[in-house]
């Protein structure tokens, strides 16, 4: 028997639903809650295998985000899911495991519950439609996006850097520390160490976090292809 909670703020829907899948066999409305505050209340204490929340309440979104987040052992389905593939994708965010528009019959509704049970995602195709309608657009707005500018003066203070401090630098981006970088180059620990010093100086920055901050803002210019190959000489 799959146990279900109903989560509406209008009660005589919540009944109603409720009494539409009592026809169902393989499932038991345990609980008809008004709000997700009384939700996660109950479900907490009387946890549930799914939970169908009304997606016409109020910030219907921020709510599925809260209850997924407060009861992640109940698999939460959006029931009356309007077609706007922005409203579905916050939902996607927010961890539901399957849509319901407003138009499915009970039937639909107590299939979309038992596959959600066994581990499935259930998006029937117009829903699944807006999800790929906004991917799209991420996607496209990702590729487009322009690349971080880069401070000339930013160059110019690598440009002044020594080939030595060069390669101390890139091997800091690359995560090592004064011991390792010591035994990459083959000089005292005390050396990296003068080098490290007088690298954040010369960038004018503190820590050496900065410093590799500062290199990765460069990493997609060719400067940076001057750093790649200077730590990789051999030292003579």
């Amino acid at each position: 028997m799959i146990t279900i909670a109903i989560v509406s703020d209008v009660r005589v829907y919540g009944e109603g639903l409720a009494q539409a899948l009592s026809s169902s066999d393989t499932l038991q409305v345990v609980s008809i809650e008004g709000s997700v505050e009384n939700a996660v209340t109950t479900l907490k204490q009387y946890p549930t295998d799914a939970a169908l929340l009304d997606m016409r309440m109020d910030a219907s979104c921020r709510l599925a985000a809260t209850l997924v987040q407060a009861c992640p052992a109940t698999k939460l389905l959006a029931l009356a899911m309007p077609k706007d593939e922005n409203h579905v994708f916050e939902c996607v965010e927010a961890g539901i495991a399957g849509y319901v528009p407003k138009e499915a019959s009970t039937a639909e509704v107590i299939d979309a519950i038992t596959r959600v049970k066994n581990g499935e995602f259930y998006c029937p195709p117009e829903i699944a439609a807006c999800i790929f309608s906004k991917v799209r657009k991420v996607a496209k707005d990702v590729k487009t996006r322009q690349p971080p500018t880069v401070n000339h003066d930013e160059e110019c203070l690598f440009a002044g850097l020594t080939k030595r401090e060069r390669q101390i630098v890139s091997l800091l981006a690359d995560g090592l520390s004064n011991k390792q970088i010591s035994r990459e180059l083959n000089i005292e620990v005390s050396t990296v160490k003068n080098h490290v010093h007088n690298t954040l100086v010369k960038l004018g920055v503190k820590s050496r976090t900065q410093a590799v901050s500062l290199l990765q803002r460069l990493s997609r210019h060719s400067f940076s292809e001057s750093l790649d190959l200077d730590h990789r000489l051999e030292v003579l």
